[in-house]
């Protein structure tokens, strides 16, 4: 299997560092019910990965607020009689792997398994229960909600959570996105079984279910597995729409104290949703600005100039409405003033004058020279593919990406920035003690 597994990669490798549109083409099609599947092929590699995304996740929690997460937490407690030993030591037995996992946006079931018949035909039975006859069982839920209960508290122990926790609460203000994906004390404490029972006949439905496997099978056996697992799902009506989010009309400074001697910095605002014109001049520009590490002008800034933090760090995070645009370090107390006025004239300047053509032609060879990189394993190639059929892109995304990439220009990049990001609108948080500045 080594051997075979080398072989795909490297073949792989080669045909994305020669021709951009030789990349593996996604299949597409739909099964009796109305599910969408995609699937990619990788002969000779004889594992298989599968994700389940569904239109599940935090958003729709309305005013049961960690109800999301703590369904999808309690899917493989209990299915079909079996109990959540009985699952986990049927999937230990084949070797095989099952895992949900709740986003603002979605909610994900993962599965991997070998393709051998032995392994596969068993563990993917388990798969089909966990998904269709969940238990949820009392003795389990209780547990599972002591569990986030523990979890939310432990949150006051963290300092970057509370960052971000208290950043999502200002910029999202007033939509599903403001909220803890896990919940709060107060409303998790109220949860009870017919509220997960309820959440997951409106939301687990086929309406509302994307399947996305890549692996060695045939596209046969995979039309036949997919039909068999979600084919007795219920049609169910599809999620509404998720609200737009506002944009921020003035930009705050937070700060929390918590007794620490580091001070965590978080500045940000809403700017992309999925599949939006500006990504890639966007992207291409964070690269540049704090998406490349050390190398990044923000690392140059903060660290190198100043020794203001070891590291800093900037991102765009598209969602289905508006994601943030967010940058980030973590300074010594004393030092915090300091460093929000050096992470603000940063971006103020970039906004302003935009990257050179050398840090633009560096980025561009950085970016697609490590491409090939995203999707050099089966579960990379997966959460690729996720991502695409996540965020409703084209299904050549893959295809154009590096065209894309090196079709970025400086002005785009100046143009986009100065339009889509508005530093009178960001929001600064800090959590830390406040000290004043000797300096």
């Amino acid at each position: 299997m080594r051997i075979n597994s080398q072989c795909f990669i490297a073949g792989l490798l080669f045909l994305i560092n020669t021709a951009c549109f030789a990349v593996p083409t996604i299949q597409h099609w739909q099964t009796s019910n109305g599910v969408n599947v995609y699937f990619i092929p990788t002969d000779g590699l004889s594992i298989l990965d599968a994700r389940l995304v569904f239109d599940a996740g935090s958003v729709r929690d309305g005013s049961k607020k960690g109800v999301a997460a703590l369904t999808s937490n309690m899917l493989d407690q209990g299915a079909a009689g079996q109990s959540a030993q009985d699952i986990a030591e049927r999937l230990e037995s084949v070797g095989a792997q099952l895992g949900t996992s709740t986003s603002r946006d979605f909610t994900s079931i993962s599965f991997r398994s070998l393709t051998d018949q032995n392994a596969l035909e068993p563990s993917w039975n388990v798969l089909k229960e966990v998904l269709n006859e969940p238990n949820f069982p009392i003795v389990d839920f209780s547990r599972e909600k002591k569990r986030t209960l523990l979890s939310i508290t432990r949150r006051e122990e963290s300092p970057g959570t509370l960052a971000q926790l208290a950043l999502y609460k200002e910029i999202f203000k007033g939509h599903a996105y403001a909220s803890a994906i896990q919940g709060e004390e107060s409303t998790v404490s109220q949860l009870v079984v017919k509220d997960l029972q309820n959440f997951y006949q409106q939301y687990y439905v086929a309406s509302n279910l994307k399947v996305i496997l890549v692996g060695g099978l045939s596209k046969e056996q995979a039309q036949n597995m997919v039909e068999e697992l979600v084919g007795d799902l219920p049609l169910g009506v599809k999620a509404n729409a998720i609200s737009k989010v506002n944009d921020v009309q003035r930009g705050v400074a937070i700060h929390q104290e918590y007794p620490s001697q580091q001070t965590h910095m978080m500045y940000s605002t809403p700017v992309l949703k999925n599949n939006d014109a500006d990504y890639f001049a966007l992207y291409v520009g964070n690269h540049i600005l704090g998406g490349s590490g050390f190398s990044s002008r923000i690392v140059k800034e903060i660290r190198e100039k100043r020794g203001l933090a070891y590291s800093a760090y900037s991102y765009f995070h598209p969602m289905v409405e508006k994601g943030p645009f967010l940058m980030g370090l973590q300074t010594r107390n004393e030092k915090a003033s300091e460093a929000a006025s050096a992470v603000k004239q940063t971006l103020k300047s970039f906004i302003e004058e935009g990257p050179t053509e050398e840090e633009l032609i560096a980025a561009k060879k950085n970016i697609m020279g490590g491409f090939a990189l995203k999707l050099d394993s089966n579960k990379k190639l997966l959460a690729n593919v996720v991502g695409i059929v996540a965020s409703g892109a084209s299904l050549d995304y893959l295809n154009n990406f590096m065209g894309q990439v090196k079709a970025v220009t400086r002005e785009q990049v100046i143009d986009a920035f100065q339009r889509r990001v508005k530093m009178n609108s960001m929001v600064m948080v800090t959590v830390g003690q406040a000290l004043p500045n000797k300096e």
